[in-house]
């Protein structure tokens, strides 16, 4: 599974994000068959720190610690899916989490 974290300075107008969608469809055509599934995430959510501890987004969060979305991928192993991951060109624009889902 590929997360991806945002980070501080990236264009978040329309036509930028219109752009970045485009390039990481056009990335997923050529996975093939190693795209499994993918998913933008809401602008909104909440952190449960706790029991009684709930955040919700807001000012206090920054933007490189927003995950914006994940992208699921068939790798042979961790180092194929780092090297997949090395080829996504959301990599320009977000930090990329690479976890292996457990089977």
């Amino acid at each position: 599974m590929l997360i991806f974290r945002g980070q501080e300075g990236v264009d978040t107008s329309d036509d930028a994000l219109r752009e970045r969608i485009q390039q990481h469809i056009n990335w997923i055509e050529k996975l093939g068959d190693q795209h499994i599934d993918s998913q933008r995430l809401e602008d909104f959510g909440a952190h449960i720190v706790d029991h009684n501890n709930v955040e919700t987004d807001g000012a206090f969060i920054e933007a490189k610690e927003i995950i914006l979305g994940y992208t699921i991928i068939a790798a042979k192993n961790l180092n194929d899916a780092i090297f997949l991951a090395k080829t996504c060109p959301l990599l320009n624009y977000f930090e990329i989490m690479v976890r292996p889902v457990v089977s």
